[in-house]
């Protein structure tokens, strides 16, 4: 009985709790969050750097899902897929630098994207874990997926953007 009660509160506590992000709407110059290799050197030309990430697990890891995966690291972000399959955002670096801009949707994510604006695009669900001077790290889950985004903000700003999954 206790277990009956209990599953029926966290269902109805937990879309109180829990705020989506859509992939569909992360954009960076264009690229979609899932962008084939061509797509990407096309839009931003060669990558500084081109290694294998060697995660130990998650989604990205290779030895994990059975595929060779490899980062095209452009510095300030990082896409990271297979030459089977597109290449994901993996990582964006937004501190100290004005030039680097995400849309989510109709919102720039940028190194002046402070926690109100967070709220905004993603919704009143987040607040509770932003305070205007929020530092530190927050995961915002795919509304389907295991997997989602997560979101580093240093003195109430964002710093950086990343995929997240779980190990």
């Amino acid at each position: 009985m206790k277990q009956l009660i209990l599953i029926i509160i966290l269902l109805i506590a937990a879309p109180g709790y829990t705020q989506t992000v859509d992939f569909d709407l992360v954009k960076y110059h264009g690229l979609g969050f899932l962008s084939s290799k061509l797509e990407i050197t096309k839009k931003l030309g060669s990558p500084t750097n081109v290694y294998a990430p060697n995660y130990e697990c998650g989604f990205l890891s290779s030895d994990e899902q059975g595929a060779s995966f490899v980062t095209l690291d452009f510095k300030r972000i990082k896409f990271t897929g297979t030459d089977k399959e597109n290449y994901l955002i993996e990582e964006v670096i937004f501190e100290n630098d004005s030039s680097i801009n995400l849309t989510y949707g109709e919102f720039i994510l940028n190194c002046e994207t402070d926690s109100n604006d967070l709220i905004k695009i993603f919704g009143e669900k987040i607040a509770k874990r932003l305070t205007n001077n929020f530092s530190g790290g927050i995961v915002i889950f795919h509304g389907e997926n295991d997997e989602g985004i997560r979101l580093e903000l240093k003195n109430g700003k964002l710093i950086k953007w990343g995929y997240w999954s779980p190990c």
